[in-house]
């Protein structure tokens, strides 16, 4: 493959999506009622789809490996699809014999078994991976899936070029294609932007933070764990209403009995709220089959633009997450009863990021030859008591206006079902209602713990 192949999208190649663990898609479906023709709706999908690739070309490419090698990963490089062969992203499927009714889906609650990802998208999610020798790796597909009653459209988006916030500005453009709307100069301009030299890299005589934790450390060999049974792991939604979001809020918003810690935030979010509610849940959970180790790390995956120097804007879509750990003592009221310490915690843990880590991050990555050194789980024991989770609550998806002929706003805006991950959390995107529903990976016995939790059914239940 000649360098002309890579030239035109060069720009596009940043440094923190070169993570080898990225080598994925990140997903969200849509679910529409909408009342116009399949043939309708197609055209109508397609013409977006080439309105918003002609504005941003990129996204109609796909992801090679570029200087792979002996004991070199090589880059994730986005080129040209041969001229004919992929004229739009939209696959159009009609999967009405494969997934229930859209009445049916919406009386249930949309639960995550209703959201079969191998019916619904093309693209696997965390923690399968792809293979572009195998065959093109997209940079973006947009799956239309035909139900009984409804579509399902079904974004998929490859991780080492987007992260999710990247990937809800692209859907959020695409809506805007779907209305004949025009993007504006800032999302043409932030949505093009050169990727190479967002993060300034770091010179050999420049401070550095330590990034020893994120070096991933070769697999413990023991015999006896070959031998031991998989557990039975399942991926459920759990439902928070908005009136209970905010009960929930003001708990960890109230002083903090018996606990004080100076470096701990005075105020406190929603997400805060939540994800130390279900962090101390699931421990609680799991204490009643494991033994207590000294602690537990709660891993938060942060959309890493506002905290760069100079900040970068929501438009720019590019791979910017970076992780932010809360490290609890199993034996602490943090970890299981006292919200408010929990998640002032996590608020100050939030606060205390600097662009001098990420710059080290991204600086160690770009001069190692191998970019799967360097991961962000390397810190964590997902089969133990560590969990890690990623909010999508504020991308706004189910607020936006795709169009008369999808008929509006979604009815809901979920990640499809995937291979099992323990300990691993998503937060949906937030309903007009203030709703928010989780999808949680998790072993059976804590899934069944939850559902007979009174703490947690004080505030949430397993949708399933």
């Amino acid at each position: 493959m000649t360098d002309t192949n890579f030239q035109e999208f060069e720009r596009y190649q940043d440094v923190l999506g070169q993570m080898i663990f990225l080598k994925t898609y990140t997903h969200i479906a849509l679910g529409f009622q909408p009342t116009s023709s399949v043939a309708v709706i197609t055209r109508e999908l397609e013409n977006a789809a080439r309105r918003l690739v002609e504005t941003f070309p990129w996204i109609g490419g796909h992801v090679v490996r570029q200087g792979k090698g002996p004991g070199k990963t090589g880059l994730a490089a986005i080129i040209h699809y041969p001229p004919g062969e992929r004229p739009t992203p939209v696959i159009v499927k009609d999967v009405t014999g494969l997934c229930p009714s859209m009445q049916a889906i919406m009386s249930a609650g949309v639960p995550m078994a209703v959201l079969d990802g191998d019916v619904l998208a093309v693209r696997k999610g965390l923690p399968d991976g792809y293979d572009e020798t195998d065959e093109p790796a997209p940079v973006l597909v947009i799956q239309a899936n035909i139900i009984d009653g409804g579509l399902i459209l079904a974004f998929q988006g490859n991780h080492n070029v987007v992260d999710m916030n990247g990937l809800g500005q692209i859907i959020r453009l695409y809506a805007k294609a779907l209305c004949g709307e025009p993007f504006s100069d800032v999302e043409v301009e932030q949505g093009n932007r050169d990727r190479r030299h967002i993060i300034k890299l770091l010179g050999p005589d420049d401070v550095k933070v330590d990034i020893s934790k994120y070096l991933v450390k070769p697999p413990a060999t023991n015999p006896s764990q070959a031998n031991q049974l998989q557990p039975d792991l399942q991926w459920v939604y759990l439902h928070f209403s908005g009136p209970k979001l905010a009960e929930l809020k003001a708990v960890a918003s109230s002083p903090s009995e018996g606990y004080h810690d100076v470096a701990a935030a005075d105020w406190v979010s929603t997400d805060d709220a939540l994800s130390a509610f279900l962090c101390q849940r699931i421990t609680a959970a799991r204490m009643k089959r494991m033994e207590k180790k000294t602690q537990a790390i709660f891993c938060r995956a942060v959309n890493g633009r506002r905290f760069l120097e100079p900040p970068l804007t929501k438009e720019y879509m590019g791979h910017m997450v970076t992780c932010n750990y809360t490290t609890v003592s199993l034996d602490s009221a943090a970890a299981t009863s006292d919200i408010s310490a929990l998640a002032r915690r996590m608020r100050s843990d939030l606060l205390n990021i600097q662009s001098l880590e990420i710059q080290s991050i991204a600086t160690a990555l770009n001069e190692s030859d191998d970019k799967g050194t360097i991961s962000y789980g390397a810190p964590l024991d997902l089969s133990s008591w560590d969990l890690i989770f990623s909010s999508f609550a504020g991308l706004g998806l189910n607020q936006t206006n795709f169009g008369m002929v999808l008929g509006g706003s979604p009815l809901f805006s979920k990640r499809p079902r995937f291979t099992p991950l323990e300990s691993l959390m998503y937060f949906m995107p937030r309903t007009s209602e203030g709703d928010i529903d989780i999808a949680c990976c998790l072993r059976a016995v804590d899934i069944q713990a939850l559902r007979e939790d009174e703490q947690f059914l004080k505030y949430g239940r397993c949708v399933g």
